[in-house]
């Protein structure tokens, strides 16, 4: 990129009315303590509810020993995600999320990192939380009174507002230490280029372990709007989701690429009025412009607007911002990221550090006051990435090494290229090979394990692992349970494949793209053998709804007793399956039903259960 001077940064960097989050948001419920800030829950709560529940909070935190600069974990439902962590930044603390759909002993683990002996949860959690965390549970209270203010605590911008947890290579989570700074400059600057305001209505559809959440949730609420809390899998649903946009009036929508293409089908199935949609913000995985060219068809690309967003947790969310036009849809040529943020910079490097030319590919070097404060209790791991750097002639600056490779087009764009190393993204959440080898190789009858990715039209990316075991070892089944109960669900294997031995490189090393091909003719051969698609019987309702399987799965044959899960589903599946199910079959069966009842069988009695009370015949 050309080069600036060194304090280009620094003079560009914008300014909110207050220098840590719940100040900012307590002007807000000051200046308009009337003004709706939340609808979670069915229910809705003005800016001065919202203030007065958050200070109780932090005073039942403070009262059970939290002091500034605590770590204070929170394991909440989501409709109260938001007072919670507001409380915990009230009594002075920062706040480390964990997701309740995380396995008990990686939230365990999490807590353990953290050195924290509070854990903030509510009632419908607490019998779970007591039963890994023996510190001290503090609820989250419906109601939290005003009478009894929390003590003043004093908090500085400096002042570390989450630490947030992402895939580790050494086989361990990294906690990521992002300050109150880092996110009220990223809103500062996000409103000089997108105009964010009190007349904005936002969605908060992402988990609040995946740091999309912070720009949902403090978008609305430092600029007086209202977040909608989206608590039901449901309303994920895209033909759910794109009827409470329009029930809502939502005007600002953050969505992964993979998600916004199933919400244009399902707009394409049922046009939605969209009237005041205008902005949707994509993030979180690597956009094809070509993938939205039948969206652009039916709302062209002025209203609403797509901005494709870039960024690391380790730069606070965002970095650079990019408006995808109906021409870049048509054009291609690459996956744009467009331009950093006003008070950012990206440099892009060669291996030797020196800059690259037009159209070459490098390394993002980051600077500007988005880093963060690197990473908990790993000093070397923080040493490694953040470094001090020579922009210019007499041009130090504290610099992000990302990993990530782009090249700058001929229009000043940046357009991303992909990793150097062994860090992916699956549906948006980062994920390091290395941690899900690790974890296959904790298992006491695996030799050996290998990890890598494949992408395709259909499934998306898919996580591809390969395991050598002891005589009498686990089956594939067996392993996944195991990974199970130490993964979140977006690191478990799609396929999961035993073998005699690893194939190796003339090196001596795994041959990993032998075994991604070996993948590949085996999906292909599946593909092929698509007329055997499920052994049913004479039951028409569980063939329709084994072929919905078999097709989104890539898979030649679905029986009775497979679990939609270990023939290699995931949650963003989950969402094309149901979807299709209801159109295809005639249903109103929930997104809820296919995680209780992952046998094909089992689902198919649901659906024939919520057929029958929708009044639809099946045949």
């Amino acid at each position: 990129m050309p080069e600036t001077d060194s304090n280009a940064a620094e003079k560009a960097q914008p300014t909110g009315p207050a220098e840590t989050l719940h100040e900012w948001f307590a002007h807000q419920a000051v200046k308009s303590p009337q003004a709706l800030a939340l609808t979670a829950d069915g229910a809705s709560m003005t800016y001065g509810q919202l203030h007065d529940l958050a200070r109780g909070i932090a005073r039942r935190l403070v009262a059970s020993g939290v002091r500034p600069g605590d770590l204070v974990p929170v394991c909440v439902t989501r409709p109260r995600v938001v007072p919670a962590i507001l409380g915990v930044l009230m009594a002075g603390a920062a706040y480390v999320p964990l997701d309740p759909r995380y396995p008990d002993t990686r939230l365990a683990g999490l807590v353990e990192r953290a050195g924290a002996d509070v854990v903030l949860t509510d009632d419908d959690l607490a019998v779970r939380v007591k039963g890994w965390h023996r510190g001290t549970p503090v609820l989250v209270g419906v109601t939290e009174g005003p009478e009894q203010l929390p003590p003043a605590v004093a908090v500085s911008a400096e002042d570390l507002a989450y630490v947030m947890f992402t895939s580790g290579s050494t086989g361990a989570p990294k906690g990521v230490k992002v300050t109150h700074r880092n996110v009220t400059r990223l809103m500062a600057a996000a409103s000089q280029v997108y105009d964010l305001g009190a007349d904005d209505v936002w969605t908060m559809l992402h988990s609040y372990a995946f740091d999309f959440s912070v720009w949902e949730m403090w978008g609305p609420l430092l600029f007086g709007g209202r977040l909608v809390v989206v608590e039901d899998d449901d309303a994920r649903l895209p033909d759910e989701l794109l009827g409470l946009i329009e029930r809502e009036s939502v005007t600002v929508l953050s969505q992964t690429p993979s998600a916004l293409v199933a919400l244009a089908s399902a707009d394409e199935q049922r046009p939605a009025r969209l009237d005041h949609l205008r902005l949707v913000v994509l993030g979180g995985e690597r956009l094809d412009p070509a993938s939205l060219s039948g969206w652009f068809a039916r709302h062209g690309d002025r209203s609403p607007r797509i901005v494709n967003m870039y960024g690391i947790t380790e730069t606070t969310v965002h970095v650079t911002h990019c408006p995808i036009t109906a021409n870049d849809a048509v054009e291609g040529g690459g996956s744009p990221i467009g331009v950093p943020l006003p008070d950012l910079e990206v440099s892009l490097r060669n291996e030797d550090g020196t800059p690259t030319s037009t159209g070459e590919t490098g390394e993002m070097w980051i600077s500007g006051p988005g880093l963060a404060r690197g990473y908990l209790d790993d000093d070397d791991a923080t040493a490694r990435a953040f470094r001090v750097e020579v922009w210019g002639p007499q041009d130090e600056r504290l610099t992000y090494h990302s990993g990530d490779l782009a090249r700058m087009a001929s229009d000043g764009r940046l357009m991303y290229v992909g990793r150097r190393d062994e860090q992916v993204k699956v549906r948006g959440y980062r994920v390091e090979l290395g941690e899900v080898g690790a974890a296959l190789k904790a298992h006491p009858d695996i030799i050996d394990a290998c990890v890598a990715t494949d992408t395709g039209e259909s499934v998306g990316t898919r996580l591809l692992a390969w395991a050598t075991a002891r005589s009498g070892g686990p089956d594939p089944s067996e392993l996944k349970t195991f990974l199970a109960d130490r993964l979140p669900g977006h690191m478990i294997p799609s396929e999961l494949t035993l073998l005699d031995a690893m194939p190796l490189t003339p090196n001596g090393k795994i041959d990993r793209r032998a075994l991604v091909e070996r993948a590949r003719r085996v999906l292909a051969d599946r593909a092929r053998a698509g007329t055997e698609r499920c052994a049913s019987g004479d039951d028409p309702l569980m063939a329709a709804v084994a072929a919905i399987w078999a097709d989104e799965l890539g898979v030649a044959r679905v029986g009775p007793a497979d679990d939609f899960f270990t023939l290699g589903g995931h949650s963003l599946m989950v969402i094309k399956v149901v979807t299709r199910t209801r159109r295809e079959v005639g249903t109103d069966v929930s997104v809820r039903a296919l995680f209780q009842a992952p046998r094909l069988a089992d689902f198919v009695e649901r659906v024939r259960k919520s057929s029958s009370q929708a009044g639809a015949v099946v045949e």
